[in-house]
């Protein structure tokens, strides 16, 4: 019995030494964020890079200027770049957050311990009351008599309608549905049918001669219609001819019709079967792409290297600073640059410029300000025009999900 307490006794100061060691936080490193707000974030909140968990929330303290986070990274293998960036992550709508950094660490200059990242570097996300407030503000909005006379009125006129109105709706959505589907073809034939009004309204003087040509044809065969008499003749000889070749061999043309017959029944009674082949097929392969990450070699399973979209745009914006890195224009290379030129993209702030326009449009003119990275964008496009080439951009990285079909 006292060996067995003796060895008890050993295995439990062990475990307390074990448990001593490991919470001292020998390699801990301690920094600081700023958040606009920080709802949901405590401490012992996570702290993660590339979904893995290095760290924890120490402290929440609220000041002037919004919310400062300080938190430890506990890992001494982890280190993080000078310009690291920072999220609030929501796990749920109404759950528990974490912080996200990112990019991870390549190379180049860290981030030292007790530094903190700005507000330009971080963001929040949308809260749920925030959205509420909105659509309470658009329905406070309404007004309650012209609504009424609204309902009144459309429930007069779709009286005794209803079924003609289930199959407007019907067929109109099969409209639209067609008409998205061929959305491609559609801008296709625009643009062509412009090129073409285009030509035509600078070919006036060709139209006139075609016509006057025309004219001088309609004439020669005026004129040699005998000829033309005599061909058409030796036409009805030849189909006559041709009549006596087919009711000579018909037996064998009647069995090779019947064949043709036969494939093209099988091939219409399972032209949906075919169809449906199709679609699937199309959407397994659009999946596989969007699943698979060429860059990296990997698949991404569990969104492993991409929580959110807001790391797809900061790795737009990176491309675009080392671009005009390359352009030998600094101006460009920073983020304050791009989040004033390109809100709709770039700005994380809670507070952020108007938007203008689409975020082709706002990229376009980003780009097109910039004369060194205008002319280096010309003499590497191939031709293209600038705003294509940021459409195409914002396609390989943003992302556009009919990409992989239009190939």
């Amino acid at each position: 019995m006292r060996r067995l307490a003796a060895l008890v006794v050993g295995v439990v100061l062990g475990a307390t030494a074990t448990l001593t060691a490991c919470g001292s936080g020998g390699g801990s490193r301690t920094f600081h964020a700023e958040f606009t707000r920080a709802i949901q974030v405590f401490p012992a909140v996570k702290v993660r890079v590339l979904g893995v968990a290095v760290g924890q929330v120490e402290n929440v303290v609220n000041n002037a200027g919004g919310v400062d986070v300080t938190f430890s990274v506990s890992d001494p293998d982890i280190q993080l770049p000078s310009d690291v960036k920072a999220v609030i992550v929501p796990a749920s709508l109404l759950g528990e957050r974490y912080i996200q950094l990112f990019p991870a660490y390549h190379g180049g200059p860290q981030l030292q311990a007790g530094a903190s990242i700005p507000l330009a570097r971080t963001g929040v996300p949308a809260e749920p009351d925030e959205l509420l407030r909105s659509l309470n503000t658009y329905l406070s909005g309404l007004d309650p008599k012209t609504v009424t006379r609204f309902v009144e009125n459309a429930a007069k006129v779709l009286k005794g309608n209803g079924a003609n109105l289930n199959r407007l709706i019907q067929h109109g959505s099969g409209v639209i549905s067609t008409l998205a589907a061929k959305r491609n073809d559609l801008k296709a034939m625009i643009v062509e049918l412009d090129k073409l009004t285009t030509t035509l309204s600078s070919r006036q003087r060709g139209i006139g001669d075609l016509i006057h040509n025309y004219n001088t044809v309609a004439h020669a065969v005026v004129d040699d219609r005998a000829a033309l008499e005599g061909t058409i003749s030796g036409l009805n000889q030849a189909s006559l001819q041709l009549a006596g070749l087919l009711i000579a061999h018909r037996q064998p043309l009647h069995q090779d019709i019947e064949s043709l017959t036969r494939t093209g029944r099988t091939l219409s009674r399972n032209v949906e079967a075919f169809a449906e082949t199709g679609r699937w097929a199309t959407r397994l392969f659009l999946a596989a792409s969007r699943a698979a990450d060429f860059n990296a070699d990997w698949l991404r399973l569990n969104q492993q290297g991409q929580e959110l979209g807001a790391l797809v745009l900061i790795r737009l914006e990176q491309r675009l600073e080392e671009m005009c890195q390359g352009a030998g224009s600094l101006k460009c290379a920073v983020p304050q640059y791009w989040a004033a030129h390109a809100p709709q993209l770039f700005c994380f702030k809670a507070v952020c410029p108007k938007p203008h326009g689409s975020a082709v449009a706002a990229l376009t003119k980003a780009l097109k300000q910039n004369p060194r990275v205008k002319a280096a964008l010309k003499s590497r496009s191939h031709g293209r025009s600038i705003r294509l080439v940021a459409r195409s951009l914002l396609n390989r990285t943003v992302g556009n999900p009919y990409r992989w079909m239009q190939r």
